[in-house]
């Protein structure tokens, strides 16, 4: 088990990788503990749990929703909670995403830390402090910054992810290595088949390096005003892709690389070599499904949060392991789009 610390101005947070989820008693104050889960995860997992009042969502995207937040603080409010109270958000990237957001405001914002049950929260969701819920067809466009004090991480409980989740979390650690990291871009790749397995010797160390990855990023901007922006690559696109086809985020997000690594071939940023690379992994790990591009990509891309002043801050590449951000106008992301849809891509057979 390792520990990896964020220090930010904000707060500082502590990450327990691969430590025994009975183990997160230890972290909690002795009472006044409230636990936010989903239905899946309590049913798998009930018996784990700390002490504490549970507080029960439905599973799944369609959760993420001002109307949950202000539910789950109502029954904070029934249940007896105040300023001391801890809040445990006990679940996956969805239940994070709510915990943290209510946690920030809940009477103007209580302690709280995250159990992490799937691979897509052990290695982004639940780490940075970023909180969010869906305002209709826009993802995340209500949250805050909010570190939680720890975040702990028991790989073991990932064999009962559903295979597109388990996926979905692969698409994720599969970014930070393009964007960051190339010896472990090309260790992920060469391991595909033992990450299929879920072998633990071999994920546990993929996940503490896209883990450190994360955390080396949100420490130098923790409120992403410049370099965290490199966090987002695939997700313009893949948000869109996310929204209108119902697919899981780490899958949504894998399409969205490989149209932003297209972008960055006809930008010039990046040679044609290492888009092929990044398909080659992406497909080998079996989670290229080829949705096309909505007609209105651009019109849900300008109120996208990552628009400003009418410019898209666009992730983009120079090769696998560097990343870096363009701002781009509208104008010119329509016309990479009109040649990507009159060429035909597909990225995979390219």
């Amino acid at each position: 088990m390792h520990r990896i610390r964020i220090k930010t101005p904000q707060g500082s947070s502590l990450l327990f990788m691969n430590r025994d989820a009975k183990e997160v008693t230890s972290l909690l104050p002795p009472e006044g503990i409230f636990i936010i889960t989903d239905t899946n995860v309590r049913r798998y997992y009930s018996d784990i749990f700390p002490r504490g009042e549970v507080l029960e969502t439905e599973p799944g995207e369609k959760t993420k929703r001002l109307e949950t937040v202000g539910t789950l603080c109502s029954k904070l409010l029934d249940a007896g909670a105040d300023r001391s109270s801890f809040i445990l958000g006990f679940g996956g990237g969805v239940v994070c995403d709510i915990a943290g957001l209510v946690a920030s405001i809940f009477m103007r914002g209580v302690r709280h830390g995250f159990v992490s049950t799937t691979l897509l929260s052990q290695v982004d969701a639940s780490i940075g402090g970023k909180t969010g819920v869906n305002l209709g067809e826009y993802k995340n466009i209500i949250g805050t910054f909010r570190q939680p004090e720890f975040v702990l991480c028991d790989h073991r409980l990932l064999s009962t992810l559903p295979e597109e989740e388990f996926l979905s979390g692969i698409g994720e650690m599969i970014k930070h290595a393009v964007i960051r990291d190339r010896n472990l871009f090309f260790d992920i790749s060469t391991s595909i088949e033992r990450i299929d397995q879920r072998d633990p010797d071999i994920l546990a160390p993929l996940i503490e390096r896209a883990v450190r990855i994360k955390a080396a990023v949100v420490r130098h901007d923790p409120e992403e005003k410049g370099p965290r922006r490199i966090l987002n690559f695939g997700h313009t696109f893949g948000h869109v892709l996310e929204t209108l086809y119902g697919i899981p985020h780490g899958l949504a997000v894998a399409e969205g690389m490989l149209v932003a690594a297209e972008m960055s071939v006809w930008t010039g940023d990046m040679p044609h070599s290492e888009l092929r690379m990044i398909d080659g992994v992406l497909d080998k790990a079996g989670m290229m499904q080829e949705h096309e591009l909505p007609p209105n990509i651009i019109s849900l891309i300008a109120r996208d949060k990552k628009s400003e002043s009418g410019m898209i801050n666009m992730v983009l590449l120079r090769s696998v392991g560097r990343a870096i951000t363009r701002k781009m106008k509208l104008a010119d992301i329509a016309d990479f789009v009109k040649y990507y849809r009159d060429s035909n891509r597909r990225i995979n057979k390219g």
